[in-house]
């Protein structure tokens, strides 16, 4: 299965041609895409979708991303999940007690602190073991164009539309209440880590090409994919540590 990246425009629309989805675009000709191929949907732009479309996506499992103009998520319709699992619930029951919320942040943090100091290390920097994440963040902030910006806002969005599927099949249930809370999303959590992975080749990138921004982050979220699996994996195995050391 592979990814539906949709970089919309007026007049672009989604329906079901059953068993697939039909892309239509003024002035093109219409696209189909089987749903037993599709791993997740992410859009950009202006798309309008019909309703048995999206239910079509969720009886699936597939996962739909609807992204700002800038790259960042304003949406998601999340396809249906498994059963309730161990990890969702030792995380649930962490964040249910008193001391939870303080104890998962400083957890973030410290994995935060792994990736900006591998960061660091890849980019040559003599001091990268001691360089605060304030000072990286300073530091990409200056760095970064705005062109910059909007692509990595992009790639963290697609990072994120991959997480949702990645989380389910790690014993974290996309369906469950309390994970789907605005005091919890364990995906946009994850994909801020992932994306320190990401910000050598974003530096190093120069001048954009005329291609489209959604497309040339697509490519290159694949070209790492296989790298960004594994960052996740090791990720997911801190977090099972942490929490079975907690319970």
């Amino acid at each position: 299965m592979r990814p539906l990246y949709i970089d919309g425009c007026t007049g672009c629309r989604v329906v079901l041609d059953e068993p697939a989805l039909r892309v239509t675009v003024p002035d093109k000709a219409d696209q189909l895409f089987p749903l037993s191929r599709i791993s997740r949907v992410v859009c950009k732009g202006v798309v309008e979708w019909s309703m048995s479309a999206l239910l079509a996506c969720a009886d699936a499992g597939i996962n739909l991303l609807i992204l700002e103009k800038n790259g960042e998520v304003r949406a998601r319709w999340l396809g249906r999940g498994g059963e309730r699992q161990s990890l969702t619930q030792r995380l649930v029951d962490l964040l249910s007690r008193a001391d939870g919320p303080e104890r998962y942040e400083n957890w973030q943090l410290s994995i935060e602190k792994l990736a900006a100091r591998s960061f660091a290390r890849r980019m040559g920097l003599e001091e990268w073991r001691e360089a605060p994440v304030a000072d990286l963040r300073q530091r990409l902030s200056l760095s970064l164009s705005n062109e910059g910006r909007h692509r990595a806002n992009l790639l963290q969005s697609l990072l994120y539309s991959e997480l949702l599927n990645w989380l389910p099949e790690c014993g974290f249930c996309s369906d469950d209440e309390a994970l789907l809370t605005s005091d919890l999303d364990l995906a946009s959590d994850l994909s801020k880590f992932l994306l320190w992975d990401f910000y050598p080749a974003l530096l190093a990138a120069g001048e954009p090409d005329t291609s489209s921004a959604l497309s040339a982050m697509a490519l290159l979220y694949q070209q790492r994919a296989d790298r960004v699996y594994l960052l996740f994996r090791s990720t997911i195995n801190k977090l099972h540590q942490f929490l079975l050391a907690i319970s």
